[in-house]
């Protein structure tokens, strides 16, 4: 499941909220420094939290990233089953 993480959002509250044994958090490039920051350093806490029920990961793709290759990134973990807590940044 793909879940979008907004301005002034709560990461936590994201995927703990959502259903489904693998939860992907896209981490746009438009959010403040700090926020981003947070987010990325919350994946690994969270994945290690759900496991192993669920799996958790995230996409963070640079401003001039394709939306093609984002699509492929999320894809790839949707179908790694023994992938989590990653981030895997788009440029």
């Amino acid at each position: 499941m793909l879940l979008t993480l907004e301005p002034g959002g709560d990461i936590a509250a994201l995927v703990r909220g959502a259903v489904g044994e693998s939860r992907i958090v896209l981490i746009p490039a438009n959010l403040d420094p700090l926020t981003m920051a947070q987010a990325r350093a919350a994946i690994g806490p969270l994945a290690i939290e759900l496991a192993p029920a669920v799996r958790v990961n995230g996409v963070a793709p640079a401003e001039a990233a394709r939306h093609a290759d984002v699509d492929a990134a999320v894809a790839f973990l949707e179908q790694a089953r023994s992938t989590t807590g990653q981030l895997l940044v788009v440029g």
